[in-house]
């Protein structure tokens, strides 16, 4: 697990692994907070099931079922959410999310899959077995955010070792992959709080991961305080580093919302070797970066975002951004939103 160098005491050298051992598990706190909001939960499978299923959902939100299925051996690497979703036919289904945290693909995974949704099963139909034979329909989703290539089987008939496809009897559903890495962002979802906190889990160049947050997740809201956090402790930034994205951002609020878990961090971890340094480092960052850094932070981030939408921004393009105003800065910031092309932003045309 990494997480912001810098936040040791002097002379200290603690292990981050053995500091954060006991704290709880940053991925599946993230996860789980991205979609226990049944609002979001339904973006995700209207974005990520496939159209034959997709269609058949009606407009009601999924009811999150409480609980976990994985194994207690792996509860570090992997998280999972049960969602029961009603049918426009009538009766309902289960959508089971599996998110794999590792860097790269446990090729086990259809295996334990499998075991999961035996499990669910079970726990439904109760200890009499009266719903044996009315067991309703899962679909089996894995979400993967690590660095590698997946690789992994596809299901389970892939893993039989038998010529004979008659031999090949046990259950052959596949899952859904949704490998966060190979989507598009603007495909992410169309929930644009769901984008955000995807961006974070794939690990984007945290000045973009913090443009986002900042863009899309609403000042003061849990989502966002929970997505800085994920950043805090998953990301692997020194202090200056984060100091300076944190500018580059424009928005003084989140320094103040880091610094905030900071505090939360240290009354957890003090003990095992966290100290003060990261918020110290914070608040001496805001009060060095009010009046010199705001608008050259609002400036980088602005050419940053052009040049991802339209290509490199010409030098003299560049250099009239950096002389720029804040007002101005915000104005072309706004532009940015809905211009087709890089002079729309800059020279956007007369109103009539």
């Amino acid at each position: 697990m990494s997480g912001v160098r810098g936040m040791t005491a002097a002379g200290a050298e603690p292990d981050q692994e053995a500091i954060m051992a006991d704290l709880p598990n940053p991925h599946d706190t993230f996860f789980r907070a991205l979609l226990s909001d049944p609002d979001r939960a339904h973006d995700f499978l209207r974005d990520h099931l496939p159209n034959s299923v997709a269609g058949r959902l009606t407009n009601d939100p999924p009811e999150i079922i409480e609980g976990s299925f994985v194994d207690e051996a792996l509860a570090g690497s992997q998280s999972d959410l049960l969602l029961k979703f009603r049918l426009a036919s009538g009766g309902s289904a289960f959508a089971y999310l599996l998110a794999e945290h590792k860097s790269t693909p446990d090729p086990g995974l259809p295996l334990q899959l499998a075991s999961y949704m035996v499990r669910i099963w079970k726990r439904h139909a109760g200890p009499s077995g009266e719903k044996l034979r009315a067991l309703p329909p899962i679909v089996p989703v894995v979400v993967y955010h690590g660095e590698a290539n997946w690789t992994v089987a596809g299901g389970l008939s892939e893993m039989i070792a038998a010529d004979d496809p008659e031999l090949a009897i046990l259950p052959g559903a596949r899952y859904i992959l949704r490998n966060l890495r190979t989507i598009n962002t603007d495909a992410l979802s169309r929930n644009v709080h769901l984008r955000a906190g995807f961006v974070a889990m794939r690990k984007e160049p945290p000045p973009f991961v913090m443009a986002e947050i900042a863009k899309s997740l609403p000042e003061g809201s849990d989502l966002r305080r929970q997505a800085l956090e994920y950043v805090v402790r998953v990301y692997d930034l020194d202090l200056d580093e984060l100091r300076t994205i944190l500018r580059s951002a424009g928005d003084n609020g989140m320094e103040a919302v880091v610094g905030t878990i900071a505090d939360t961090l240290i009354e957890q971890g003090e003990e095992r070797g966290l100290t003060r340094g990261l918020k110290q480092g914070l608040d001496q960052g805001r009060a060095e970066g009010k009046a010199e850094g705001k608008a050259e932070g609002k400036a980088e981030t602005l050419l940053r975002l052009a040049s991802m939408r339209f290509g490199d921004v010409p030098a003299a393009r560049a250099d009239e951004v950096h002389a720029a105003d804040a007002a101005t800065l915000d104005r072309w910031f706004d532009a940015l939103l809905d211009a087709d092309s890089l002079d729309a932003v800059f020279d956007p045309p007369r109103p009539h």
